[in-house]
């Protein structure tokens, strides 16, 4: 069987170092297209049919799990990956190929042997679940500054020097731990998101710190007043929507 195959990378001599190698295999092999991004990809995917992707796993638009759950067309999948070896073992047991950059001939040739064993689509239902896993447990980027603009000048604050952020009606206010005042570019909800394992959200308009809490105490109305750890010793009355978090914290 010659298997259609769409080549996808985000960076073009990965892309153009494996077409190379693929060549080799040409009674097997036959490159229909290549993509450079997760967007690009499904709309090739669903475009061309290929029978066979080589797809990379970070990539920008939408990584290669994504990527999976949103095409109808489910080719056989060959992950080409820098992930280390010893975090792919899975793959392995699971009858999923992967290849690590830099990808070397004799890795290809393994693969073309192995694509047989690849076709049945249970085994691809399989590597959907082994590939959420792996990018689910890879570790995050810590975000340990956040960034500032003064004048022409950007500042960038130890993310462990905020007490807490407060949402004003257009923007948010940065409040550090020595008393100061800053303004972020960012929103109360995309703060959340990129600080979620250091910072609770206790109201709509306050998300603290939880490091810097030093005292949580019941409040009137099924609310809670939180002390945090700056030079104010400023205390913060919480939502009542949030207690569930805050009782959680508190063990109250």
């Amino acid at each position: 069987m010659k298997f259609r195959t769409l080549i996808v990378d985000d960076e073009i001599p990965a892309r153009e170092r494996l077409k190379n190698l693929l060549a080799a295999h040409s009674n097997e092999i036959e490159v229909v297209g290549e993509a450079e991004n997760g967007l690009d990809c499904i709309a090739k995917i669903e475009s061309l049919k290929p029978d066979l992707v080589f797809l990379d796993i970070q990539m920008p638009g939408a990584n290669g799990f994504e990527v999976l759950k949103q095409i109808s067309h489910t080719p056989i999948i060959v992950f080409c990956t820098a992930y280390d070896e010893y975090a792919l073992k899975a793959f392995e047991t699971n009858s999923i190929d992967y290849i690590v950059k830099p990808v070397k001939s004799d890795r290809i040739a393994k693969t073309i042997d192995k694509l047989e064993a690849l076709h049945e689509t249970s085994v691809r239902m399989d590597k959907l679940k082994i590939v959420e896993q792996l990018i689910q447990s890879a570790p995050k980027k810590e975000i340990t500054t956040i960034p500032v603009k003064l004048g022409e000048r950007m500042l960038f604050l130890p993310i462990e020097n905020v007490a807490f952020f407060k949402a004003d009606e257009k923007y948010v206010e940065i409040h550090t731990v020595d008393g100061k005042e800053y303004v972020s570019d960012y929103s109360l909800k995309e703060l959340e998101l990129k600080l979620e394992d250091r910072f609770i959200r206790i109201q709509r308009a306050l998300l603290v710190n939880s490091l810097r809490i030093i005292e949580v105490k019941k409040h009137y109305y099924s609310r809670f007043t939180i002390t945090v750890d700056d030079v104010f010793k400023t205390k913060l009355i919480s939502g009542r929507s949030y207690n569930k978090i805050i009782q959680q914290l508190s063990q109250l």
